[in-house]
């Protein structure tokens, strides 16, 4: 089944299938995302131990928070207001 038993549960492919799922929710909502008014940019985190879509807003608006979701595909949404990112 892939992954090595150690102390009684499988090490890694059950943490690895909950990245890729979280990425694919990502690749899925990310252009869209892109293209909501404030948002700059889409990454994936943990939060408590789960995996997370995590979206990056410019600024904490009532506005922009409002139009934003939860949850994507189940998947928790964390919002991270970062103002604009510049390439250096």
């Amino acid at each position: 089944m892939g992954g090595q038993a150690l102390g009684g549960f499988i090490a890694w492919r059950r943490h690895e299938r909950a990245v890729a799922s979280a990425a694919e929710v990502k690749r899925r909502h990310e252009s869209r995302l892109m293209k909501m008014r404030g948002v700059v940019g889409v990454g994936i985190g943990q939060k408590d131990g789960k995996e997370i879509i995590r979206i990056y807003v410019e600024k904490e608006s009532p506005k922009i928070l409002a139009d934003l979701p939860q949850a994507l595909d189940s998947v928790p949404v964390e919002i991270v207001v970062t103002g604009t990112f510049k390439a250096l």
